[in-house]
């Protein structure tokens, strides 16, 4: 985890000493995103799909912000042959963007990004009442970018989550693919 820390300090490190183009302006933007969750947790391994929608800036062509929800569908696990639990979770937060521009025409961007959210996990066995355990998570992906045209882009990224003050969940991996509309 410390190595991938690192690496994404020197990412972000290399944006903003990085000289940006004198014609570049402030653009924000509005996403959306399709993604898939893998949670490890004490003695399952749930799956969720998720929708995220995010709102951002990107302040020069190597550095921007975004704040994200991002809410999950739910997932039911057997325990043994009579208990089941049901799960999913919802998260809020804010990360920091670092992009390198590839390419003659700046038609791909490599992607990182760092982060902090809230994640609310709700949990069901059987027909019992919703059990509730919130957290901050540390985020952390890196991924591609492509921008279609001016205004549109589409955007994979792979996510590390190590969450804190979660009892039942320790990390999650996350795989998602979106669409950013930048308002010029």
């Amino acid at each position: 985890m410390k190595k991938i820390f690192l690496l994404g300090l020197s990412f972000f490190g290399f944006a903003f000493s990085a000289n940006a183009d004198e014609n570049f302006e402030y653009t924000p933007y509005v996403g959306i995103d399709y993604g898939y969750m893998q949670a490890k947790t004490q003695n399952q391994k749930p799956n969720y799909h998720l929708l995220n929608v995010n709102v951002g800036t990107k302040y020069n062509q190597h550095f921007g912000t975004e704040a994200f929800f991002e809410q999950s569908s739910s997932d039911a696990k057997k325990i043994d042959s009579e208990s089941k639990i049901k799960s999913s979770y919802r998260a809020y937060g804010l990360d920091v963007s670092a992009y390198l521009p590839l390419g003659c025409y700046h038609d791909f961007d490599l992607t990182a990004t760092v982060g902090a959210g809230e994640y609310v996990f709700y949990d069901k066995l059987n027909h019992q009442k919703h059990n509730r355990e919130s957290g901050f998570g540390y985020r952390i992906g890196i991924g591609m970018m492509y921008n279609i045209n001016e205004n549109v882009s589409l955007r994979a990224l792979m996510r590390y989550v190590d969450l804190n003050d979660i009892s039942k969940v320790n990390h999650l991996y996350e795989y998602s693919l979106g669409l950013r509309y930048h308002f010029y």
